[in-house]
C-alpha cells in the first residue's frame, strides 16, 4: 500500500523506485569493471554482475512503486516489511539453485532510508550468517556495501 510521503511523521529523506536502485547498483559495478545483466522477467535475479570468475546476484527493492514515479507516494511501513521479506526469500531460493562457491555473492539492494536501515539492522547478524551483503543506495546514486562478506567483495572490486 502506498501513502503520501508528506503525511508521514518521520518521512523518508528521499524516494527511489526499484528501477532506480537497480540502475545505481549497476553503475557501481560497471565502474568497478564488471559486466552487468538486468533481469529478463520477475523470477530472475534483478541484476547479475560478473568480474573474472566472480558473480554477484543482486535482489533489490525501492520505497516507491515504479508506476508512481514522480509523485509524493511511497510504500507504507508494512509494505516495506513485506518487500524485505520477499527479497530475502528470493535470495534464499537463489542460494538453493546455485552451488556454494567462494566466487558467488548474494546482495540485498535498497535505498538508504531509516525505515529500511532499522528493519535490516534487526536481522543483520542473520544476513551475515547467510552470507548476504547489503548494498545501500544514497540519493546521489552512490552505493555502499555492508555486512561480513562486504570486506571480501570490496577487495575483489579494487
Amino acid at each position: 500500500m502506498s501513502i503520501p510521503r508528506s503525511t508521514m511523521k518521520n518521512s523518508d529523506p528521499f524516494i527511489m523506485t526499484q528501477i532506480q536502485v537497480n540502475q545505481a547498483i549497476a553503475a557501481f559495478f560497471e565502474k568497478k569493471g564488471c559486466t552487468v545483466k538486468f533481469a529478463r522477467n520477475g523470477t530472475d535475479v534483478d541484476l547479475i554482475a560478473e568480474l573474472k570468475s566472480c558473480r554477484f546476484l543482486i535482489e533489490s527493492r525501492g520505497n516507491q512503486a515504479v508506476n508512481q514515479m514522480g509523485t509524493d507516494r511511497i510504500f507504507d511501513s508494512s509494505q516495506i516489511g513485506i518487500h524485505l521479506a520477499e527479497q530475502l526469500e528470493q535470495i534464499m531460493r537463489f542460494q538453493q539453485q546455485y552451488n556454494y562457491s567462494n566466487t558467488l555473492f548474494y546482495i540485498l539492494g535498497n535505498p538508504d532510508i531509516p525505515r529500511l536501515r532499522y528493519r535490516v539492522g534487526k536481522i543483520s547478524k542473520g544476513l551475515d550468517k547467510l552470507g548476504i551483503i547489503q548494498a545501500w543506495v544514497q540519493p546521489n546514486g552512490k552505493v555502499s556495501l555492508e555486512g561480513e562478506k562486504s570486506i571480501l567483495l570490496n577487495n575483489l572490486l579494487q
